[in-house]
C-alpha cells in the first residue's frame, strides 16, 4: 500500500508564512538551546558503513567544490548550539560544532559534510527571529560580535564552507536610525530628508497601514508595524545597501540569501529591476559573489525572476506539504522526473547560468518530520538532494526533528538535539519543553548505519563524488511505463549520468541501455520493509534496484 501517511492531513493544519519574515512581536524574546557537549567533533562516529559494504559510495574519492555548486546547511543561530549557558544559540556555539557539519576533509567519513552555510539574520534587532534589523552593521549582541563573526567564517573556510548571510532588503526594524529621523522629520513636516528612505503616504490604506506618530503620515509596512518598508528606488537607499554588501563581503561573506523579494514591488519599485541592479553592483563589488533570493509565488513568476541575472532563487513548487518532492517520495516518481527537467530548463532559458535551490523545508515551514515517516524522509532527501542544482538542508532535517506545534513559525525553529539524552530545556523564543526525539539526536543516528543523519552523509558523498549531479543539465528523462520507477540523465562536460529513483515497495529488474557501458556508482535505499532484499547491483545493462531506493549509474 502506498504511503500518502500524513500529507493530506498536513496540509489541512499548515498555516505558512508567504515570506520568511514573521509577524511574530518582539515580546517573544529568544531563549534557545543549550549543549553541555561542547565538542566540535561527532561525539559518536561510524565508520563508512553509512551502507552496504558493496555500495561503491564507500571506496569512490571525494573532492572539494571550487565553485558556486554546494550543498548548503541553513542554521538558525538561535536555535543550534548555546556556548555560554545563556540558553540562547550563537556564532561561538556554531564554531563549536563546525567539525560536524564538515571538517574539511570531504573522504573523512565523520561529518555531514555539507560545503555551505546560510546563516539565519544576526543583527542587532528587537525581536528573536532579526528579521527587524535595526544595524545593519553589526551582529546582536545575543549572538555574539563582528570578531566571533571574522572567526567563524575564517574556520569556515579553512574547511572548504563557503557562508552566505541572511539579508533583508525589503524592510528595516522600526528601532533603526534612518526611520527613527524619518518620523522625527514627518513631524515636523519635512518630507525631503530620511522619509525620502521609506514609503509615507497622507492617506491610508491597505498599503500604508500605520500611523507616523504626531503627524499626518502613515507608512508601508507589509509584515508587521515594526518593520517598514525601504523606498528600494530612492538612490539613497541603494546608496545604503551598497555599503552594507561592501560591509559584509569585505568580512568574507560568500554571498546572500535576500528576503522577501516578491515584496520589492511596490508602488514605487519594480522587483526585476531592482533585484538586478543589486546583483550587479554585488558582482562590482566581487565577481564570484552569490545569491539566492525567496520568492515565494508560483513556478512561473519564479522562472521569470532568473531574468535578472541572480544565481538561485528558492524552488517552493517543489518544497513543503504538497511539493513535487513530498509527492513523489510517496512513489509518484514519473510524473516528478518530467516535472523537473521542465522546471530546470525553464529556469536555463531565463538565465543560461541559472543554479536550482532545491529544499524540502525551512524555518517558515512545519517541520518535515511532522509530515512523513523516516522512509518517506529518505526518500524525499534523496529526490532533491540528487537534482542538478544546490541543495539547501534546514537543520535538524537531517535527524528527523519533529515541531512541538505546528500553530506558529517560532515552533519551526526547535532547537538542535545533539543527544538524546542530554535535551535542551528550553528555546529562544518561549519557554517550553523539547521531546525526545524519536529518531535519536545525532550522538545515536551517527551510531545507528541505517539513520536517517547516515542517509544524509551518503547523499552528501554521493554529490561531491559525482559533481555532474549538481552541475548537470537534465537532457532526457527515462520511464520503464511505471509509476513508480524512473529516472533522468544529467549531462555536464561530456560526462553522463543517469540518476534512478524506485519509489515502490517492490524491488525493479531494469535494463539500462540509454548510456553506453553503464557503471554504478552509488545508491541510497529509504525502504525498511522487514524480510525485503535491498540489493542493488548492475550486471552490464541489467539493473536491480531495490525498493525504495536511488541509484547512480554513470556511463564510461
Amino acid at each position: 500500500m502506498k504511503r500518502l501517511l500524513c500529507v493530506l492531513l498536513a496540509a489541512v493544519m499548515i498555516c505558512s508564512l508567504f515570506a520568511a519574515c514573521g509577524s511574530d512581536s518582539g515580546d517573544e524574546k529568544a531563549k534557545p538551546a543549550s549543549d553541555d557537549n561542547k565538542s566540535g567533533s561527532p561525539s559518536a562516529a561510524v565508520s563508512d558503513d553509512t551502507a552496504d559494504s558493496a555500495n561503491p559510495v564507500n571506496t569512490i574519492k571525494a573532492e572539494p567544490s571550487s565553485d558556486k555548486y554546494r550543498t548548503f546547511y541553513q542554521v538558525w543561530i538561535g536555535a543550534f548550539n548555546d556556548s555560554d549557558g545563556d540558553e540562547i544559540g550563537d556564532l561561538r556555539g556554531l564554531i563549536e560544532k563546525l567539525d560536524y557539519i564538515n571538517d574539511g576533509d570531504p573522504n573523512s567519513g565523520t561529518d555531514l559534510g555539507m560545503d555551505g552555510i546560510w546563516l539565519s539574520p544576526m543583527m542587532p534587532s528587537s525581536t528573536y527571529h532579526k528579521y527587524n534589523v535595526e544595524d545593519y552593521f553589526d551582529i546582536d549582541p545575543e549572538f555574539g560580535t563582528l570578531a566571533d563573526f571574522d572567526e567563524l567564517v575564517k574556520k569556515c573556510h579553512e574547511r572548504g564552507i563557503v557562508v552566505i548571510i541572511d539579508l533583508v532588503l525589503n524592510h528595516s526594524g522600526a528601532g533603526h536610525e534612518f526611520f527613527q529621523k524619518a518620523c522625527e522629520e514627518l513631524a515636523e513636516g519635512k518630507t525631503d530628508g530620511y522619509a525620502r528612505y521609506y514609503n509615507f503616504s497622507k492617506t491610508q490604506d491597505g498599503v500604508y497601514q500605520y500611523h507616523v506618530p504626531d503627524s499626518d503620515y502613515y507608512y508601508q509596512g507589509d509584515f508587521w508595524d515594526q518593520m517598514p518598508d525601504w523606498n528600494l528606488s530612492f538612490e539613497g537607499t541603494r546608496d545604503y545597501f551598497e555599503d552594507v554588501t561592501k560591509f559584509w563581503l569585505d568580512r568574507g561573506v560568500d554571498g546572500f540569501r535576500l528576503d522577501a523579494v516578491k515584496y520589492f514591488n511596490d508602488a514605487h519599485t519594480d522587483a526585476d529591476e531592482f533585484l538586478s541592479w543589486y546583483y550587479a553592483m554585488a558582482k562590482e563589488l566581487k565577481d564570484d559573489v552569490y545569491m539566492v533570493g525567496e520568492y515565494w509565488d508560483d513556478a512561473v513568476t519564479i522562472c521569470e525572476m532568473y531574468s535578472t541575472g541572480i544565481d538561485s532563487l528558492f524552488n517552493f513548487k517543489f518544497a513543503d506539504t504538497g511539493g513535487e518532492y513530498l509527492v513523489a517520495a510517496n512513489g509518484q516518481i514519473e510524473n516528478y522526473v518530467g516535472k523537473l527537467k521542465k522546471y530546470d530548463n525553464r529556469i536555463k532559458e531565463e538565465n543560461e547560468n541559472a543554479i536550482n535551490a532545491n529544499f524540502l523545508t525551512n524555518h517558515d515551514m512545519v517541520r518535515l518530520a511532522n509530515l512523513a515517516d523516516e522512509e518517506i524522509n529518505k526518500m524525499a532527501a534523496a529526490l532533491y538532494m540528487l537534482s542538478p542544482g544546490n541543495s539547501y538542508t534546514y537543520y535538524g532535517e537531517e535527524i528527523g526533528i519533529e515541531a512541538e506545534s505546528t500553530s506558529s513559525d517560532k515552533y519551526y525553529r526547535t532547537p538542535m538535539i545533539w543527544d538524546n539524552d542530554d535535551l535542551p530545556e528550553i528555546y529562544s523564543s518561549g519557554v517550553f519543553p523539547v521531546s525526545e526525539n524519536p529518531l535519536g539526536g545525532v550522538k545515536q543516528q551517527l551510531a545507528q548505519s541505517d539513520s536517517l543523519l547516515n542517509t544524509y552523509r551518503l547523499l552528501v558523498k554521493l554529490r561531491l563524488q559525482n559533481p555532474e549531479i549538481a552541475r548537470g543539465d537534465i537532457t532526457q528523462t527515462v520511464t520503464f511505463d511505471d509509476l513508480y520507477c524512473a529516472g533522468f540523465i544529467v549531462e555536464y562536460q561530456g560526462s553522463k549520468l543517469l540518476i534512478i529513483h524506485n519509489g515502490d515497495e517492490e524491488a525493479k529488474e531494469l535494463t539500462i541501455d540509454m548510456i553506453d557501458s553503464p557503471e554504478l556508482r552509488g545508491w541510497s535505499t529509504a525502504q525498511m520493509i522487514d524480510g525485503v532484499s535491498s540489493e542493488v547491483s548492475l550486471n552490464g545493462t541489467t539493473l536491480t534496484l531495490a525498493p525504495m531506493t536511488s541509484v547512480v549509474i554513470k556511463e564510461k
